[in-house]
């Protein structure tokens, strides 16, 4: 037997019991046995049709939106992660003096790279650096202003468009919404709009 409470909890959901039941408690209705396995697809978000204190049909109820605080927190993390996996992943360069090397942004580097440029500032004619995976070798000058510049693209890009994934994340409305939502997904029109207007200023500075 299959009962099921009349009243539904708070979120719509009722209260149901299987198996060898032989009092039905006040305030629950035993389902007819020809629409049981009907009420368990639907259960526990249910929709009972009562006539004379017997269920005579059962439909789908209303199943309600899932809890979206979780859901959000998780791909905030997500996309937090991703972008500074894409940060630290680096990028590649081509360099003035006719190579493309790849160089990494751990913090490590960055600090170095902070110094070389630094150095260039100042006046030297190259500066000791390495590339991922590379011998630590002197670069001239002119590559490691054009390291410098790259890197430091690379990582506007990156630190702009994660600004702006968590910006949809945080507006996102539904579940699915938030499913659709990715690092690398492309932005809506407006999110887009604007991310391109920052890094054209950016740029442009």
């Amino acid at each position: 037997m299959l009962i099921i409470k009349k009243e539904p909890h708070e979120n719509g959901a009722h209260a149901n019991q299987s198996g060898n039941i032989q009092t039905i408690p006040d305030g629950w209705l035993a389902v007819p046995q020809e629409l049981e396995a009907e009420a368990q697809v639907y259960l526990p978000f249910i929709k009972l049709t009562i006539k004379n204190g017997i269920i005579t049909a059962v439909a789908q109820g209303k199943i309600p939106p899932p809890d979206m605080a979780p859901l959000r927190a998780a791909k905030l993390a997500e996309i937090s992660a991703a972008a500074n996996a894409a940060i630290i992943a680096g990028c590649e360069v081509n360099l003035p003096s006719g190579t493309t090397e790849q160089f990494a942004l751990t913090e490590t580097d960055q600090i170095n790279l902070s110094a070389a440029f630094t150095a260039i500032e100042q006046g030297a004619v190259g500066y000791p650096y390495h590339a991922d995976g590379q011998l630590c070798r002197l670069y001239p000058a002119a590559d490691i202003v054009a390291i410098g510049m790259a890197v430091t693209a690379h990582k506007l890009y990156h630190t702009t468009y994660c600004n702006h994934v968590l910006v949809w994340t945080r507006r996102a409305e539904t579940a699915e919404e938030l499913d659709n939502i990715y690092y690398g997904a492309e932005l809506p029109k407006d999110l887009a709009a604007n991310m391109m207007e920052v890094l054209q200023f950016e740029q442009g500075n």
